[in-house]
Formats: C-alpha cells, sequence, structure tokens
C-alpha cells in the first residue's frame, strides 16, 4: 500500500493538478495506494506522524517541494520502516537537485512503483538552544502577545527544540528573506500568476541591504572560528539551496558530513557581483566568504537571528547546533 500525501498549495497551488496528471500511472499500475490531501487542519507533519507511528513497514509518496519534504522528515517517526518516493512539485526544487535525480516525472513514478528503496540519505538536525519571535506556522509572522503571557519576543531559556532538515540550515540574511518572503502578502498575488520566485528575489535584495551583521562564533567539530561582523550562516546536507545556489559545491548527503559557508565582513554592495557567481560553486575565491565541513556545528551570534531549515523559518534564535544522521532516509528515487 502506497500512501500519496499531496500538497495542494505546492507549485503556486497547482499541486492538486499536477497529482490529477499523475495518478493515471498510479490506477494503471494496478497497485493499492491511498491519497491523503494536506489542509491546515490536517498538516503533512500530522499525517506522516499517524502513518509512520504504527510499528509496521510504510511506504509514502510525497507530491510537492522542499518544503512539503522538510514537513515529511519531521513528521516521520519511525525511519527504520518508513520508504519515501518524492514527486517534485515545488518551484526550487534544491533537493531532487542536490540529489542528482534527472529523471522526468513518468520515470520518478516508475521508480516508486518498483518499491526499491534506490538510495538512503543522510538527515540535519538543528537544536535551538534559544528562541525569540516564535512564527504563527500558517501567517508566517510572529505571535501576538496574549494577555499576562510571556513576551514571544524575549528568547526563553535552552528549550531543546529539533527541526530535522534534507538540504540547509541556515541563520541570518537567508533565513530572513525567507521569512520575510512567507509572510508577505505579494507572494500570494505572485504565486496565482505563477511568479512566486520574484518575492524572493525582491526580499533578498530589500534584504542585503537591511540586514544586520554581527558577531558570530561558530564551533565546527570543536574547532572554534570567530565572526566580528557576519551576514549570515549556512550548513548544508547538499550543495544547493534558495533555489539553486551552489554554495556548498562538495557537499553531498550520504557521507555523514555538513558543509558550512557563510558571508563575513565585506561589502554589501559586492553581494549582487558575488551572489550570481555562486550559481555555478565558484563564489569561494571572494574575499570576506567564508567555509567548512564537520559533523556538528554549534554558531553562537550576538543578537537573536531568524533560523531557517529548507526555508521553513520557526524563530529566531541566538544559538543553534546542527548535526547530522548519517544514513537515515529510505528513498525509492
Amino acid at each position: 500500500m502506497f500512501h500519496i500525501i499531496v500538497n495542494p498549495s505546492s507549485s503556486s497551488g497547482r499541486g492538486k493538478s499536477k497529482w490529477d496528471k499523475v495518478e493515471t500511472r498510479f490506477k494503471q499500475s494496478g497497485v493499492p495506494y491511498k491519497v491523503h490531501f494536506s489542509s491546515a487542519d490536517n498538516t503533512i507533519e500530522k499525517i506522516c506522524g499517524e502513518l509512520t507511528s504504527r510499528g509496521e513497514e510504510c511506504s509514502l509518496v510525497v507530491l510537492g517541494g522542499d518544503g512539503t519534504m522538510n514537513a515529511v522528515v519531521n513528521g516521520i517517526k519511525d525511519f527504520e520502516h518508513t520508504k519515501v518516493g518524492f514527486i517534485q512539485t515545488g518551484s526550487g526544487n534544491d533537493l531532487i537537485k542536490g540529489l542528482g535525480v534527472k529523471k522526468n516525472r513518468e520515470e520518478l513514478v516508475d521508480s516508486i512503483l518498483r518499491g526499491k528503496t534506490v538510495r538512503v540519505c543522510d538527515i540535519g538536525r538543528v537544536t535551538y538552544h534559544n528562541q525569540s519571535s516564535l512564527l504563527d506556522p500558517f501567517t508566517h509572522k510572529p505571535l501576538k502577545r496574549a494577555p499576562g503571557s510571556a513576551d514571544s519576543h524575549t528568547s526563553s531559556p535552552a528549550s531543546g527544540k529539533v527541526r530535522l532538515f534534507n538540504i540547509s540550515a541556515g541563520i541570518g540574511f537567508d533565513a530572513a528573506v525567507c521569512q520575510r518572503a512567507d509572510s508577505s502578502g505579494l507572494k500570494t498575488i505572485l504565486n496565482s500568476i505563477r511568479m512566486g520566485k520574484l518575492v524572493y528575489i525582491s526580499e533578498a535584495v530589500h534584504m542585503i541591504l537591511a540586514s544586520p551583521m554581527t558577531g558570530m562564533k561558530i564551533t565546527c567539530d570543536g574547532r572554534e572560528s570567530f565572526r566580528p561582523r557576519a551576514l549570515f550562516a549556512v550548513v548544508m546536507n547538499t550543495c544547493y539551496e534558495g533555489g539553486g545556489f551552489k554554495f556548498c559545491p562538495d557537499a553531498v548527503n550520504n557521507d555523514g558530513i555538513l558543509g558550512l559557508f557563510g558571508a563575513g565582513d565585506l561589502n554589501r554592495m559586492n553581494f549582487f557581483r558575488i551572489f550570481p557567481t555562486a550559481y555555478n560553486g565558484n563564489h569561494l575565491r571572494f574575499k570576506g566568504l567564508f567555509s567548512d565541513k564537520g559533523k556538528s556545528i554549534t554558531i553562537r551570534s550576538a543578537i537573536p537571528l531568524w533560523v531557517h531549515t529548507d526555508g521553513e523559518v520557526i524563530c529566531k534564535s541566538s544559538e543553534i547546533t546542527i548535526d547530522v544522521f548519517p544514513h537515515k532516509l529510505q528513498l525509492f528515487i
């Protein structure tokens, strides 16, 4: 039995129509399947949690984008008995690109229907040692303070909250772009005309100029470094993020190692010259950029900054630890 999980809002709201095109192949195969459509009340994490907590083999087929797959890995309760097929219907598709999968949709479906594990991938984990500016998961805007409650914009003590990721986790500029784009009313309008990527470009230009540069202390497998004026740092499980930026050219998601990339003290206007070179991984030659790799990376910032996992933002933090679960996710593709 395949459990098909469809995010109707993926691909600028065309997720449902894309499943309609794929379903014919499942019907023709004769393999039993059940379709689950996510919604605000029945989230992807909730669906995956219920399906994978029964102590039995579970085959998931996911239609959506990188954010959808982020929800999937955060929902799975039993990775050992769960296998996942992924049919990309998002706009960024950094995960499928990072995996090196070049199959078209029909070939992906055929691979899934064979029911064989094709690859096993690492999963990254972010531990938030403190949190502030918690976001509403649906509006992506900071939660309002309830009467008599603690200020949601005040940093809480070490909570140990954990989020998993497939692609990357970042703190600072790139996470701020994601937060602003997701909470923007313009995104809804642009999605309706299939131009949702433009809001990220617009916010990126704005945040390059507006994001704070702050001190960051980074510990990578015990090696400490201090960046007195850092714009952001991102830890990557694959080489692509943000719609094709090859920030960590050597990062692969099956070696038990995470890549680190960041931007330090450099002229902000240089970003408009440097960033295009990141599409082919030639950016590391520029001064002000830094990189490393390791199994466990702790980032401490002088002030709380937005943090993302696969482009999904839940809060700010001033201290996070990112490590890796080797060979955790079993894929049909």
